[in-house]
């Protein structure tokens, strides 16, 4: 956090949505992020006050990295909604593809906050997605 305090959540602790709701709503001001899962990976974001400057997924040494033209436009981010997802392997780095989806901005629509995917593919940054909702039972995915 900006004053140098740690902050340190389990999965299932019932404080975690009402800080990150305090972190969206700029009541709290973070500097980094490392949110770990429980197959091994980590996926840390760094913020500098004005942009996220890092946002990497890292297994064992190995590091995927969002790159900086789609760091700048990512608004605020609810951690609490982050999840990795990969096909059947044991890890997300032994899998083909991955991706990250979470909630961003402070925008929403019909009660649901916009949704940016990161997909990795080959090991590789592939693309950026970011699905609104459009109506009650609909949703719009554009590039991001």
């Amino acid at each position: 956090m900006k004053n140098k305090e740690i902050v340190q959540f389990k999965s299932n602790d019932l404080k975690i949505n009402e800080f990150c709701k305090s972190v969206v709503d700029k009541k709290i001001e973070i500097l980094k992020a490392e949110i770990y899962f429980k197959t091994g990976e980590t996926v840390t974001t760094e913020f500098d006050g004005i942009n996220w400057t890092i946002f990497k997924i890292s297994f064992k040494g190995k590091s995927l990295y969002v790159p900086q033209n789609k760091l700048q436009k990512i608004p605020e981010i609810h951690f609490s909604t982050l999840n990795l997802v990969w096909s059947g392997e044991s890890n997300a780095f032994n899998s083909h593809y991955l991706y990250l989806t979470l909630d961003i901005g402070t925008k929403s629509s019909f009660n649901v906050f916009p949704s940016l995917e990161l997909h990795f593919e080959n090991k590789k940054f592939a693309r950026a997605e970011v699905w609104e909702q459009t109506s009650k039972n609909s949703r719009h995915g554009k590039p991001f």
